[in-house]
């Protein structure tokens, strides 16, 4: 059984058991759906803010069954315990998977960043995560300023891996650019260690970034276990993704996890995500 399929299975079984019980309860009963669709929680980033409960109660009922957080700090998910946050996702038949979160970096705070690292993957170990994923990071100029964020994430990575975590790395646009003759996304697969350092390939920005998504799928297989499937707005609206494609080359190369993520939107944010949902629960090479 590949790690896919243990994740797959870990998290029917939890939902299975947490929504069978509830409906049992209420006197109905339907049968889990064996399609995972994630969802990364700052599609609803507004709603989140507002209402936590209520926002993840809509989001179980669209049908989603992981979450990836972007709601980090201070110990807390979106101002609640880690424990309590995943209480509140597991009775709703939702899993918390992974986290969006992180920290710029330079070698004079080295100390004190790291410090606040252990801290942040405490939270997320308690929350129940897999995967504690840095989003973004200020790209330097020169190869130099890149290799410096290469060793911090090697250790942030080790870090991670102490507490049965795996720590990646989530890119936009700018990492297909060059830097000294080198594409910076290649760069840093390079020089880190795959043993402390996976990536989450957002597809949507590495169209935008000039590549297709598919070809470094198939080049990385292997370091590449998350996806973040985006579109202009809604999934599969634009008509300028080829999910398919996408989807068929991640299964062929050791995907685990992926999480829609809608940034901007064509109608409400619920509207959109819950779209988004329909569209990949309905599509037949979405597995």
């Amino acid at each position: 059984m590949d790690r896919r399929e243990f994740l797959k299975r870990s998290v029917l079984l939890t939902a299975g058991a947490v929504v069978g019980s509830r409906l049992m309860a209420e006197g109905t009963f339907s049968k889990t759906p064996h399609k995972i669709v994630g969802l990364q929680l700052y599609s609803l980033r507004d709603a989140m803010k507002k209402d936590v409960p209520g926002t993840l109660k809509k989001t179980a009922k669209m049908g989603y069954q992981t979450l990836e957080t972007a709601g980090y700090g201070d110990g807390k998910l979106y101002g609640y315990a880690p424990a309590e946050f995943r209480k509140m996702c597991e009775d709703l038949g939702m899993q918390v998977m992974g986290a969006h979160l992180g920290r710029s970096y330079t070698k004079e705070t080295d100390a004190e960043v790291m410090d606040w690292w252990k801290q942040a993957l405490d939270a997320q170990a308690e929350a129940g995560c897999s995967y504690a994923v840095q989003a973004s990071y200020p790209i330097g100029e020169k190869l130099d300023d890149i290799k410096l964020y290469c060793d911090y994430f090697n250790q942030v990575g080790a870090e991670a891996k102490k507490r049965g975590l795996r720590f990646g790395f989530h890119n936009h646009a700018k990492e297909f650019e060059k830097r000294e003759g080198e594409v910076i996304y290649d760069y840093m697969v390079a020089n880190t260690d795959p043993t402390n350092v996976m990536f989450e390939l957002d597809v949507y920005w590495a169209q935008k970034g000039g590549v297709n998504p598919v070809d470094y799928i198939r080049k990385y297989a292997g370091r590449i276990p998350l996806l973040h499937i985006k579109d202009e707005q809604a999934i599969g609206e634009s008509g300028t993704m080829d999910f398919k494609s996408i989807f068929d080359a991640a299964y062929d190369s050791g995907l685990e996890s992926y999480f829609v993520e809608v940034e901007r939107y064509g109608r409400t944010p619920e509207k959109d995500v819950a779209a988004s949902y329909n569209f990949l629960a309905a599509a037949p090479y979405v597995k």
